[in-house]
């Protein structure tokens, strides 16, 4: 069905409003919403698209979306800025089912407090460019909030991802190698590319307070990445994309 909306009052409206805000909402209701062209044209197949609402000066441009499901609402800017998270909207939104997680497989990524959904976006985004590896987080920021999504071009869709609290963290680590990154480790490139084998995991902390001391207790080894520019620390983002990269070209 399509149709026209010019009203941020509607229930529709109202109902992606909540979803934007409100973590345990999409927990509850297993949905998320997905801004942009190039995130929508990259979806994989399968991916359940509930709604679509696209901006009514962009519907020609936009038109090739309208297969993605039956319920499609052609609205003016007002509502465009009520449904979308962006500080300038790109002119379609969508609702889009929450991939289910699955168990967990021989690589992992272990994102330990990490609390900026950008950053949260850009590590998810580096594990589907991968492909092969899992993500476990552990007290981070939601994955699924707007910001996080948009981060992720996408990837939430492409990357089995796992949220849990401290009190799970042993059980979901357990059986693998961890290689903890902290920027008074060893030099990656030192470590023998054997070490990266069998069921291994890398963790990353958060921005604030680093790796948490109990998964660091529990790590197999302590990483860091050389910095001759004396610099003391990189982003987490860019420093997990770094390691990982390294761990699958550079030492293999």
């Amino acid at each position: 069905m399509r149709q026209y909306i010019t009203s941020t009052a509607g229930a529709g409206v109202k109902f992606i409003k909540r979803l934007i805000s409100d973590n345990s909402f999409r927990k509850e209701s297993g949905l998320i919403v997905v801004e942009g062209e190039r995130t929508l044209a990259d979806l994989p197949d399968g991916v359940k698209v509930k709604t679509l609402y696209v901006l009514e000066e962009k519907a020609d441009k936009f038109a090739r979306f309208f297969s993605l499901c039956g319920d499609v609402n052609v609205c003016t800017p007002n509502v465009m800025r009520a449904v979308s998270s962006a500080t300038t909207p790109s002119g379609i939104v969508a609702v889009a089912e929450i991939p289910p997680a699955r168990k967990t497989g021989d690589k992992l990524i272990i994102l330990d407090g990490i609390t900026d959904p950008g950053n949260m976006g850009t590590i998810i985004r580096t594990a589907a460019a991968l492909g092969g590896y899992d993500v476990l987080c552990i007290d981070c920021c939601s994955v699924t909030s707007p910001k996080a999504v948009r981060a992720s071009m996408g990837g939430i869709f492409r990357v089995n991802i796992k949220e849990i609290g401290k009190e799970d963290a042993e059980e979901y680590t357990r059986g693998y190698k961890i290689f903890a990154l902290d920027m008074h480790g060893e030099n990656v490139y030192n470590i023998s590319a054997s070490e990266f084998t069998g069921k291994f995991a890398v963790a990353a902390g958060g921005e604030a307070f680093g790796i948490s001391p109990q998964l660091k207790e529990r790590a197999e080894r302590i990483i860091s990445l050389p910095m001759p520019g004396n610099m003391e620390s990189l982003n987490a983002a860019v420093s997990l994309a770094v390691t990982l990269y390294t761990i699958e070209y550079a030492l293999k």
